[in-house]
C-alpha cells in the first residue's frame, strides 16, 4: 500500500511548510553584522544626584535629632547640624515631653524647591501621638544644616458631610 501525499490544492486551510536557510551555504560569505557598540553609562544628572545626597544628608540629621528627642544622644550633639533657632525649638521640645518612650518616625517625604534647599516631612510617633515633624535643610560649605524644624500637633479632620 502506497501512501499518497496530501494535494495542498485539496485542502487549502492546511499550512505549508517551506525550508529555512539560516546558515550559509559552502561557497557563501557568512553575513557579517557591525558589532553594536558598548552601552553607553549615563551619569544621573546633578539634580537627581542633589537629591539624593539631600535625602541622605536629611535622614541622618534627622535620626540624629529624634535620638536627641528620645533622650539616647545629648542636645550639643545637634549643634553642628542646627541653625540657632531651631536647635532652641528642640531643646525646648526636651523639657515638654512627659515620657522617654522610644520615637517612631515614618516615611519622609522630601521636596527640593530649588538647588540647595529641602524640605521635608514626616510623620513620628512620640509618647503614643502621631506628629508630623516639618524641617527645611538648607546646604551650606558642602554640608546640610536645618534652617527651620517644626513638630505639629496631631488634631482631628473634619468628616465629609
Amino acid at each position: 500500500m502506497t501512501i499518497a501525499p496530501p494535494d495542498p490544492a485539496a485542502d487549502p486551510a492546511r499550512p505549508r511548510l517551506r525550508t529555512v536557510h539560516y546558515e550559509p551555504g559552502p561557497r557563501e560569505a557568512p553575513a557579517r553584522v557591525a558589532p553594536s557598540p558598548p552601552p553607553r553609562h549615563e551619569h544621573p544628572s546633578s539634580a537627581a544626584r542633589e537629591f539624593v545626597d539631600a535625602h541622605h544628608g536629611a535622614t541622618r540629621i534627622l535620626r540624629l535629632a529624634l535620638e536627641v528627642l528620645a533622650g539616647r544622644r545629648s542636645h550639643i550633639q545637634l549643634a553642628p547640624h542646627f541653625a540657632p533657632e531651631p536647635l532652641r525649638y528642640w531643646r525646648a521640645l526636651l523639657g515638654q515631653r512627659l515620657s522617654r518612650t522610644p520615637v517612631r518616625r515614618g516615611r519622609m517625604h522630601l521636596c527640593m524647591p530649588r538647588s540647595g534647599v529641602a524640605e521635608i516631612a514626616v510623620p513620628c510617633e512620640i509618647d503614643g501621638a502621631v506628629r508630623a515633624l516639618a524641617a527645611r535643610f538648607e546646604r551650606t560649605d558642602g554640608h546640610w544644616q536645618c534652617t527651620a524644624v517644626r513638630l505639629l500637633r496631631g488634631g482631628t479632620l473634619p468628616r465629609p458631610s
